[in-house]
This record gives C-alpha cells, sequence and structure tokens, in this order.
C-alpha cells in the first residue's frame, strides 16, 4: 500500500480561498453582531425623567432619511441616533423632515439655532426650513465632497451647524473650513 500524498492547492484556488475570506472578514466588519454591539456598555449619565419625556417628545418630530450603500439603512428619530450608527461611516447624504403632530413650530432653542444662521449675514426667508438644513448639515457629509458641499450650504448654515452640534463627528472639519480664509 502506498501513502497518501495530498495534491499541492493551485494557486487559483489559493487566491480564490483568499478572496473569500477576506470578504467574510470585510462583511464581518461592515455588519457587527448585536452581541457585539450590545455588550459595550453606555457612556451616557443617567438622564432624569423630565430629560427623558423631553427627549421622547423631540424623538418623534423629525425623520432623518439617510443614504447609504448599505441596503435597508433604516430612518433615525434624533441626531444623535445618527452618529451611533454602527454604519455611521457609509452614509453619504441625509435629508431631515417633520413628522411631529400638528403644525411644525421651533422650540426656543431651534430658534436660537436659527438666529445664528441670520446673525452670520444668512438669509431666513422660512425659519423652520432654515432649521431642517442645519439639522441635516450635522448628520454627515460626505468626504469626498465635504468642501464643495460646504460651500454650497455657506458659512451661515456651517456656523449653526456648529452651533447646533458643537461635538459632532466632523465639527472639526466644519470648525477648520471656517477658519479658512473665504
Amino acid at each position: 500500500m502506498t501513502p497518501h500524498v495530498p495534491h499541492p492547492i493551485t494557486r487559483r484556488t489559493a487566491l480564490h480561498l483568499g478572496f473569500t475570506a477576506a470578504g467574510a472578514l470585510g462583511l464581518m466588519l461592515l455588519r457587527p453582531s448585536p452581541q457585539a454591539a450590545g455588550a459595550m456598555p453606555p457612556m451616557t449619565r443617567p438622564r432624569t425623567t423630565g430629560e427623558a419625556a423631553a427627549d421622547a417628545a423631540l424623538a418623534a418630530r423629525f425623520r432623518f432619511a439617510c443614504i447609504s450603500p448599505l441596503p435597508d439603512f433604516a430612518p433615525r428619530g434624533r441626531l444623535e441616533e445618527v452618529w451611533a450608527d454602527p454604519y455611521y461611516m457609509t452614509i453619504t447624504d441625509c435629508t431631515v423632515s417633520y413628522i411631529g403632530e400638528g403644525p411644525f413650530v421651533l422650540t426656543d432653542e431651534e430658534s436660537a439655532i436659527v438666529d445664528v444662521v441670520s446673525e452670520h449675514g444668512g438669509d431666513v426667508l422660512d425659519r423652520n426650513a432654515t432649521y431642517l438644513v442645519v439639522l441635516a448639515a450635522s448628520t454627515r457629509i460626505d468626504p469626498a465632497r465635504l468642501h464643495s458641499r460646504l460651500v454650497e450650504l455657506g458659512r451661515p448654515i456651517v456656523a449653526a451647524s456648529l452651533a447646533l452640534a458643537p461635538d459632532a463627528p466632523q465639527s472639526e472639519l466644519f470648525a477648520g473650513w471656517l477658519a479658512a480664509p473665504a
């Protein structure tokens, strides 16, 4: 009886296995398991009942429809939910719409953000629409077209976005763009 000698694997098979493994690893990185996402403790302080009630009321006011190359990217209800999404880095654009009950009336905080647009020389013909633009600008702008999008939005909207969300993931880029000579 002769000993069994394994056949060497062909280069084509090795490359195919390598690409398959790399693709599977990429999918695992892009779509983390629910267990891994839930394993991290929250990094927030406990909220008071009043804060929770206010957040719940505001959460029902807006719909963040984000565009991503990933399928089934569900709309979000709060700006912080957009930032915290595990697929945040895939977002290329967002639109924000009012979905609250009754007519859209700005809160005092929202109105103050629109005032920032006016203070920086922006035309505010419709305060509600201006706030929605500022809110959308505060989500995520695709880095490949960041400069052109900021030019399109203008300094007043970018300044208001920084006032609304000074800790946003792209706030440093916005501040750097504002600090650069016009």
